[in-house]
């Protein structure tokens, strides 16, 4: 018997070491459970509406009387602060935490008879953290928001002033072209049909009718660049029919060469800007090619893809880029018009490429994005 009682008392401590683990084994888990709906809380609702909960929460468990919580008004006003509970006697500072932003909180309860321990103490620190962690995301995810807006706003008016620039620019030629019109244009007429009645008045047998029909034949070749200028400088298909329209109509008239259009005709909807700009890389691009290249043939595709990038292709089958470089083929204005291109596609976000074709030649590919033209 007494054998039997002293293996009861020996068993009587491993009993209670056991509830004493389980306690601590369920308090632990209590701890985790509030750490982890408390960061449910944070993220399942904006800050300022989940921290008044999360501030009940904490001031429940720390067993606090009265609770605050001061943090940074997500809206630049002055500083948000939250309070709950009552005042009592011989109250003091249960927990108090700080994260350097702007954010602290302070658990306020009885000093007698009350004390948080070592394990509540880190449990609080965590949810202090995760406050502060919560505030400080939704105030850099405001921030972001207001700086995107402040991004956009710059883009809307860097795209107004980009559409007064070239509504400038091609004012500007299109008073050029008039007073070219209206001017030279009209002089060098005049004297190709002096010239032209002149030699008719002559005679054959008159020993200045050969150098009058010269004359005449400059002058009339003079008429012919000076209305290919003004074309070039403010076509009127341009403004009346769109990019691809005025495109082919430029491509119509090349001779001697074999011309490939694919044109896509919803360009001709294509924001202003962005046609102009398209029609005067191409017409470089063109140009550069009838004067340089020696090409036989040219091929011009104009389109825009699925993702809303304008995009046009000037591909000859000349001489090649490598040799356009040198000095005896392209000169100063080549380069200055290449450079143009690329300054054109600038102003709309764009990029121009140019190397050598597929096989043999030059290959300019410009490509911009479509964007709703600002009102200006």
């Amino acid at each position: 018997m007494g054998r039997e009682h002293n293996t009861d008392s020996a068993h009587a401590p491993d009993v209670a070491e056991m509830r004493a683990l389980y306690r601590a084994a369920e308090a632990r888990a209590a701890r985790l459970r509030f750490i982890i709906e408390a960061r449910n809380l944070l993220d399942a609702r904006a800050f300022e509406a989940a921290a008044p909960e999360v501030l009940s929460r904490l001031s429940d468990f720390a067993g606090a009387s009265r609770a605050e919580l001061v943090f940074p008004s997500l809206h630049g006003a002055a500083p948000v602060r939250l309070e709950i509970g009552r005042s009592i006697d011989y109250e003091g500072i249960l927990f108090a935490s700080e994260d350097g932003s702007g954010l602290s909180l302070t658990l306020i309860g009885p000093l007698r008879g009350h004390a948080v321990d070592a394990d509540d103490l880190k449990t609080l620190e965590v949810v202090a953290g995760q406050l502060a962690d919560a505030c400080n995301l939704e105030r850099q995810a405001v921030e972001k928001q207001a700086l995107l807006g402040d991004l956009e706003r710059q883009r809307s008016e860097l795209a107004a002033l980009v559409a007064q620039l070239i509504q400038a620019q091609e004012q500007e030629r299109q008073r050029v072209a008039l007073d070219l019109h209206d001017g030279s244009a009209q002089l060098a007429a005049g004297l190709s049909y002096r010239l032209q009645d002149l030699a008719a008045r002559m005679g054959e047998a008159h020993a200045l009718k050969p150098e009058i029909d010269e004359l005449a034949a400059l002058a009339r070749h003079s008429v012919a660049d000076l209305r290919a200028a003004i074309a070039d400088l403010r076509p009127p298909e341009l403004d009346d029919l769109g990019v691809a329209a005025a495109l082919r109509t430029r491509l119509d008239a090349i001779d001697g060469m074999e011309v490939i259009a694919d044109l896509d005709g919803a360009a001709d909807r294509w924001p202003a800007s962005t046609g102009i700009i398209f029609y005067r890389v191409a017409q470089e691009a063109i140009t550069n090619a009838l004067k340089h290249a020696e090409a036989s043939r040219l091929i011009v595709r104009l389109f825009e893809d699925g993702a809303g990038q304008a995009h046009l292709e000037v591909i000859d089958d000349g001489k090649g880029i490598g040799e356009a470089r040198h000095a005896e083929v392209q000169g100063r204005g080549a380069r200055l018009g290449i450079a143009g291109m690329r300054e054109r596609l600038a102003l709309l976000g764009g990029r121009c490429e140019i190397g050598a074709g597929a096989s043999g030649g030059t290959h300019v590919h410009a490509a911009a994005p479509l964007k709703q033209e600002a009102a200006g």
